[in-house]
Formats: C-alpha cells, structure tokens, sequence
C-alpha cells in the first residue's frame, strides 16, 4: 500500500477541525475542489470512506477517525521536527 502524504494528512486533519471542506480550503488557501480532491485521493490511496457525506457536515467514519488519530501523529511529529 503507498504512503498518504503529508499535505494530504494535513488536509483530513484541516477538514475535521474546521468541520467542512469549504472552512478548511479558506483556512489552507487553497479551493474547496483542491480539498475534496485530496480527501478523494487519499481515499482511494487508502481503499477506504473516510466521510459520510450528504449531510450538511462531512461525518468521520470509523475509517476515518482511525485514520485521523495516525495524521495527527504524523503532523505533530513534522512540525516538531520542523521547529528543530
């Protein structure tokens, strides 16, 4: 299996604290199309749902909230390698 990247990691984690792909593209600079698309990617790269969506917020699934739990770790351990 590859390996999410970390801006990918970033993007799950940006969409989750910001509770929608819209707030998470203002607070990243980037398109809501970019964010859907990275959230897209980094489910087919995984093989699995990380949102149930159709509802007015995206949802975590059991997936994702696994999935989120490793992109915090993997965040926290780059910045903190950043901050040197």
């Amino acid at each position: 299996m590859a390996t999410p990247s970390l801006d990918q990691l970033r993007v799950l984690t940006e969409v989750v604290d910001c509770g929608s792909f819209s707030a998470a593209a203002r607070r990243l600079g980037r398109t809501q199309p970019v964010i859907s698309y990275s959230i897209a990617n980094l489910e087919a790269l995984l093989g699995l749902t990380l949102f149930e969506r159709g509802k007015r917020r995206p949802i975590l699934t059991q997936s994702g909230a696994a999935v989120l739990a490793y992109a915090r770790r993997m965040c926290l351990l780059s910045d903190e390698l950043q901050a040197g």
